[in-house]
């Protein structure tokens, strides 16, 4: 899935943390791509635009390939709007620009502080606490690129049961969630 699936665990487990779903996840996925011709040298999307519904009337676009959209995340509210990637963050109110980080004070969301995963997880084995992405929150990071990339191979919107985690009303697009184990190999 090349571009969509290596940057969505960067991008959207930011997105979901910073709305509270890290054990959540969108109820439909619905979207595009533009896949290269089969004789190419590579057989992923290098443009790719979806848009996906979340509880509460949240609506998220992935993106990647255009111009005009810039890598990272950015949430827009009735307040203005925040982006952020791995190196920083901008805001449409200058007083949220001050400093490298957003100040606390003004964060109506305390995330967990990490500056540097590798030490937070060798930290996390030795004192047991959880590390700043569970391996829950990773997976539940990753299930939309999958859904969208299912999305993207059917051409049709996908409707995705969050608790169950299964593709609703769709067997064809469900059979795109695993893949044939090779012999002897079997899911049990």
């Amino acid at each position: 899935a090349g571009e969509l699936l290596d940057w969505i665990g960067h991008h959207c487990d930011i997105a979901h943390w910073g709305l509270d779903f890290d054990n959540s996840g969108p109820s439909e996925v619905e979207g595009s791509g533009e896949l290269p011709p089969a004789n190419a040298v590579w057989n992923t999307a290098p443009k790719y635009r979806f848009e996906l519904k979340y509880p509460q009337g949240v609506k998220m676009t992935i993106a990647g390939g255009y111009s005009d959209i810039k890598d990272g995340v950015k949430w827009v509210g009735t307040e203005g709007w925040v982006w952020v990637d791995r190196e920083g963050f901008d805001a449409s109110n200058p007083a949220w620009k001050k400093g490298k980080y957003l100040p606390r004070e003004l964060r109506k969301v305390k995330l967990y502080t990490s500056s540097n995963h590798q030490q937070n997880f060798l930290d996390c084995v030795k004192t047991r606490q959880s590390t700043v992405t569970p391996v829950e929150v990773g997976h539940h990071s990753a299930i939309p690129g999958h859904l969208c990339l299912i999305s993207m191979l059917t051409g049709r919107k996908i409707r995705w049961d969050v608790k169950e985690e299964k593709i609703i009303g769709d067997d064809e697009a469900s059979k795109l969630t695993t893949r044939e184990y090779r012999a002897p190999w079997k899911m049990s």
